[in-house]
């Protein structure tokens, strides 16, 4: 089961949603659908910047219309935010991207815990 946002209201509306549920209360967190154009990365379904001393991020997540057609799943991007968030709990044990076995092993270690949270709160675990 995916979640396709249609509209940045409903997207605020997830954001403050899940910075409960994953204590980022204290964050000012700015989130907004971006066109895969004005992505700063390549072949990226979300991103964040941040901000650590003044705890504030920034998410972008890929607008529906750029999420390529054919892949193994569809868009989710209740899971791609949840995903971006838990960066910001991971910030001061993030590697450089010139670390690509540490920065990969992270992706993986928030990818699973990303849609372990998500599917539990969908009620699809067992």
């Amino acid at each position: 089961m995916s979640a396709v946002i249609q509209t940045e209201d409903e997207l605020r509306a997830k954001l403050a949603e899940w910075q409960k549920i994953l204590r980022l209360q204290d964050w000012i967190i700015n989130v907004s659908i971006f066109r895969e154009r004005d992505m700063k990365g390549e072949n990226r379904c979300g991103e964040v910047e941040w901000t650590l001393e003044k705890r504030m991020a920034s998410i972008r997540i890929l607008d529906p219309v750029d999420y390529p057609d054919g892949l193994m799943e569809e868009q989710d991007m209740e899971l791609t935010l949840v995903h971006e968030l838990l960066h910001l709990h991971l910030v001061t044990v993030t590697p450089d991207h010139e670390d690509e076995l540490r920065h990969c092993a992270l992706e993986q270690a928030i990818d699973a815990i990303s849609r372990g949270l998500v599917a539990l709160k969908r009620g699809l675990t067992g």
